[in-house]
């Protein structure tokens, strides 16, 4: 199976998750933020997205984690 050279423009994902410190009953608040524009790879993304985190980290009441992943594609054809 014949695999084709990975594409070099990837998509890239940032993800922030901000958790309640506080429980509603036995259970924390989650909420999830990927961010979305038409090009993920602009050096501009990484910037803002920072800024946004740098946001939500200052509150006292959140525990905030984030991720940037990058994915790349390949072709795969079958063989004769």
């Amino acid at each position: 199976m014949p695999y084709g050279t990975p594409e070099k423009s990837g998509v890239r994902t940032y993800t922030a998750r901000a958790t309640s410190k506080e429980q509603i009953g036995e259970y924390r608040l989650t909420v999830t933020c990927r961010a979305e524009t038409d090009n993920m790879m602009a050096p501009e993304v990484e910037v803002l997205f920072q800024k946004f985190l740098d946001t939500l980290s200052a509150s006292p009441d959140f525990t905030v984690t984030a991720q940037r992943t990058t994915e790349y594609a390949e072709d795969v054809t079958p063989t004769a």
